[in-house]
């Protein structure tokens, strides 16, 4: 009976993860819900070639700042202001997407880390979503203003002296290439450069991705990097909200700041 009952819960909970993780299918049928906003996060000049029939244009880059430090986040009320102008409340029903995840991966944090209570990001980005001759159109989107009320979730952003602090107790997670973390790294960071959690343009399937972070201990706390920010925003929706981990944060200043 306590099998059986474990068993049910461990599925329950597998389900509320992947919920996280929206088809194509099931956006194409959201995207008329008028309580749901898609947001794509690429660039403006790409959202305005073609988009999501429905989407709304957050750009990833206007949330964060260019000096001192490239990649690190605006201030919580300059970012709350941002979100706001679009139409995005801390309660809205959020579904993200961009070109390759990467970018989609770095708002769903920072959503999160204000305190979003909705957000889903889209498997296999615009690509799957053309791949399938669902509704695109090249007319920008444009909301109401709301405001956004944000509560700040500082436990999953985490600074330089964090790190140090940390060095001997968590794991550090480098989400850049290989060839970038060969030429140097923070730490005893293990190597899970993002592009090895795809397969095309779409998430592997969990009990591959399982594979790709078997060298990642899931009872420590995890501190993920990248260059400037932005994978690791991706690297933490796969180990957050796919895979389930606990205790996982990101290094926003990333390796640029450590090198400041």
């Amino acid at each position: 009976m306590k099998k059986i009952i474990s068993v049910s819960l461990c599925f329950l909970f597998i389900m509320a993860a992947s919920a996280q993780l929206v088809s194509v299918d099931e956006l194409a049928k959201m995207v008329k819900d008028p309580s749901v906003i898609v947001i794509d996060a690429r660039p403006s000049g790409d959202y305005m070639k073609t988009h999501i029939d429905g989407a709304i244009n957050v750009d990833a880059s206007t949330l964060c700042n260019t000096t001192p430090v490239e990649g690190t986040l605006k201030p919580a009320a300059e970012l709350a202001k941002i979100l706001g102008g679009h139409g995005i409340a801390r309660n809205s029903k959020l579904v993200v997407y961009c070109k390759t995840g990467i970018n989609a991966g770095r708002v769903y944090w920072i959503l999160k880390y204000l305190g979003a209570t909705e957000v889903s990001m889209l498997d296999g980005q615009m690509d799957a979503w053309f791949a399938a001759r669902k509704p695109i159109t090249k007319n920008p989107k444009k909301l109401a203003a709301v405001t956004f009320s944000p509560a700040v979730n500082a436990a999953i952003n985490v600074d330089k002296a964090y790190v140090k602090s940390k060095m001997n107790s968590a794991v550090l997670v480098d989400s850049r290439k290989k060839e970038d973390y060969a030429a140097g790294k923070i730490g005893n960071a293990i190597s899970i450069p993002s592009d090895d959690m795809l397969k095309g343009s779409k998430l592997k399937p969990a009990a591959e991705l399982a594979k790709v972070f078997a060298s990642v201990p899931k009872d420590k706390e995890i501190i993920i990097y990248c260059k400037t920010g932005v994978t690791a925003g991706f690297t933490y929706f796969v180990m957050k909200s796919v895979l389930n981990y606990p205790n996982v944060k990101v290094y926003e200043g990333a390796w640029v700041d450590w090198n400041h």
